[in-house]
């Protein structure tokens, strides 16, 4: 099966063809997306990145203070320090923090005496190893 075209025919596939080439409507897009592409896909690592380190911090703020907050309100040191544990324990895991380091700062020994300031400060690495700090304050009541 041949196909025979005539000269007139020709001509006109070869201007089609001539104006998809030289049209340069649409290749603002093309270039944008070429150009732009690259450059958005390290931002949105940084984005998530960042994220995911901002809802690290504020969990483990949020864990600091809750824990601070018991240890106050306790009766006595034995059960504050066991309070604060076992606040810091089951809440790191609920919260998604596996193993967080403790330190626990009073201004008065013991730490649960009349306007005693006392400190938590909690650490915690991500899978990543991003190390995460954060701590909390909170003052004994001076009727204690």
């Amino acid at each position: 099966m041949k196909f025979k075209l005539s000269l007139s025919e020709i001509k006109k596939i070869a201007a089609k063809i001539k104006r998809i080439f030289i049209d340069s409507r649409g290749s603002a897009s093309v270039e944008f997306s070429i150009l732009a592409i690259p450059l958005f896909i390290p931002l949105f690592i940084y984005i998530a990145q960042f994220s995911h380190s901002s809802d690290a911090q504020d969990s483990l703020r949020t864990l600091a203070r809750e824990s601070v907050r018991a240890f106050v309100s306790s009766s006595n040191d034995e059960i504050a320090f066991g309070v604060a544990e076992q606040i810091i324990e089951k809440g790191g895991y609920i919260l998604g923090h596996e193993d967080i380091e403790v330190r626990i700062i009073c201004s008065a020994s013991p730490c649960i005496s009349p306007d005693a300031r006392v400190l938590i400060r909690l650490t915690s690495r991500s899978s990543a190893n991003i190390k995460t700090e954060v701590s909390a304050i909170e003052y004994v009541s001076p009727w204690a």
